[in-house]
């Protein structure tokens, strides 16, 4: 099968959505299929490096706009299926690929599968916000032949904009092949984080993650513990996260370890005492598929995408959003209870296996020959696509 991974960003650039493109890829080129993904060029400093990816990308100028003019990058799609007859369109956002996917004739995208990812379709998000994109984005969902809904988060959100969605839930995937043995200590790790003596924050350094609650929380819990927090990541809220902890009296109880990758990442996951994940929002953090791959239990936010993963007194603990002293509650008790933490780790652990990219890759193909099959809603997918 030939098939088709339109996306906004995928690598260099590292980050979920990415990693998600990523390992579809890398997974139907293993199955025997033919993936080839459909990107713009990324901003500098990520230079490309396609060639030494085991599955082919097709880059194409970067939008000028989101908002407007999106309707003149129809072309590059028709002129990759000339030269790539692909047979179905797998596009990871709403707006603008799905989008543009909607304006292609039958001929021309013979099914069309949406994912989103969560932050097309965040009712607190820019994106929706502008009239004309959520507009197309309703065209969108209604010319899918499939949308694919990665947590409750995006069922909810696919459902708000046509409540006709045709959802077909599949979650992502994690790559268990790093955790299955120990990693060891990174060389030119901080000294002051040690093996067994932190908590654990993973991910980018943004608003909705939280980490200023995760903070405000920490300061309660501090006077009380020996342990330190390790927040590995970056990104524009760095700064603040810093002075924030400066203005706690946090001093060397809190270690910003910047980015992390490969064995570095691997090592934190698999030595902390549990992590946290504190976000305002989430559509599927594959940071608590990681965690638990990696034994940890994860201390997360009340919230739709998280909910679904982490059940308390089994794989962890949740605490309400924008609430420092029933998370800070919730750090003293994993804590205090290091054996339960360690049994909550375990089965998180266990449950892991069957997010396997493998098994989601197959279900992902799966739902492609559905999609194809010549009785899958022909006629509907023809007059929608022509009315749009």
């Amino acid at each position: 099968m030939k098939i088709c991974l339109f996306t906004e960003t995928a690598l260099p650039k590292v980050g979920g959505q990415e990693m998600v493109v990523d390992a579809l890829a890398r997974q139907f080129v293993e199955l025997g299929h033919e993936p080839v993904v459909l990107v713009q060029y990324p901003r500098r400093p990520h230079q490309p490096a396609d060639d030494r990816l085991p599955y082919r990308v097709a880059r194409h100028r970067r939008f000028v706009s989101t908002h407007r003019l999106i309707g003149w990058y129809r072309p590059v799609l028709t002129r990759l299926r000339r030269s790539f007859p692909f047979d179905v369109l797998h596009c990871h956002s709403v707006h603008p690929c799905g989008y543009l996917g909607s304006l292609l004739s039958p001929d021309d995208c013979p099914a069309l599968v949406i994912t989103s990812h969560g932050n097309d379709l965040a009712a607190t998000g820019q994106r929706l916000h502008k009239p004309s994109v959520r507009a197309r984005s309703v065209q969108a969902i209604r010319a899918a032949d499939a949308c694919v809904s990665i947590s409750r988060f995006t069922s909810e959100g696919f459902r708000a904009l046509e409540p006709a969605a045709k959802i077909v839930e599949i979650p992502n995937g994690i790559d268990l092949a790093p955790f299955a043995v120990q990693a060891g200590r990174p060389a030119g790790l901080d000294p002051m984080i040690e093996a067994g003596r932190y908590v654990l924050f993973l991910g980018r350094l943004h608003a909705y993650k939280g980490v200023d609650v995760l903070l405000d929380a920490w300061a309660q819990v501090a006077p009380h513990t020996d342990a330190t927090l390790v927040i590995a990541g970056d990104g524009h809220e760095r700064l603040p996260l810093v002075a924030r902890a400066a203005a706690h009296g946090l001093g060397g109880r809190v270690r910003f370890a910047g980015a992390v990758q490969g064995a570095t990442k691997t090592w934190l996951l698999q030595n902390a005492l549990g992590a946290c994940v504190p976000s305002r929002r989430e559509a599927f953090p594959l940071v608590v598929l990681e965690c638990f791959a990696a034994g940890q239990p994860v201390i997360g936010s009340r919230i739709a995408g998280i909910d679904e993963l982490v059940t308390p007194g089994r794989t962890g603990w949740l605490a309400a959003p924008e609430a420092p002293t029933e998370l800070a509650a919730a750090l003293r008790e994993m804590l205090a209870q290091p054996e339960a933490a360690r049994a909550q780790g375990r089965a998180a652990k266990a449950l892991a296996q069957n997010y396997s990219w493998r098994s989601i890759a197959r279900r992902h193909i799966e739902l492609y020959e559905r999609v194809c099959s010549p009785t899958c809603n022909l006629p509907e997918r023809t007059a929608t696509r022509r009315a749009a």
